[in-house]
């Protein structure tokens, strides 16, 4: 990967993009010393870990129904540690308000 350009800076976390096969790869590395770093999950994402769309991806691995069960959706974040695995996280839709 390459680096590309900064998007953001916050007090809390930074926004970057790489560059993988010509796509832009959007990451929030966060700032608190929890060395938290996500991945936006778009398009690019979905096409570089081998998925036509992000509808595909999400169909492919656990299914919509599950993602809106567990999150309301697919997450617009996933983190990922320093072994290269992914976790999605967001809040229980049950205790949207």
């Amino acid at each position: 990967m390459e680096f590309r350009k900064i998007i953001e800076q916050t007090d809390r976390y930074d926004i970057v993009q790489w560059e993988f096969q010509g796509m832009p790869i959007t990451f929030r590395l966060w700032k608190d010393g929890s060395g938290i770093i996500e991945i936006k999950v778009d398009k690019y994402f979905a096409i570089a870990n081998g998925y036509k769309s992000v509808s595909d991806m999400a169909e492919k691995t656990i299914g919509q129904a599950k993602f809106n069960e567990v999150f309301g959706g697919v997450p617009e974040w996933i983190r990922t540690d320093a072994e290269g695995n992914f976790m999605f996280v967001g809040m229980n839709p049950i205790l949207f308000n």
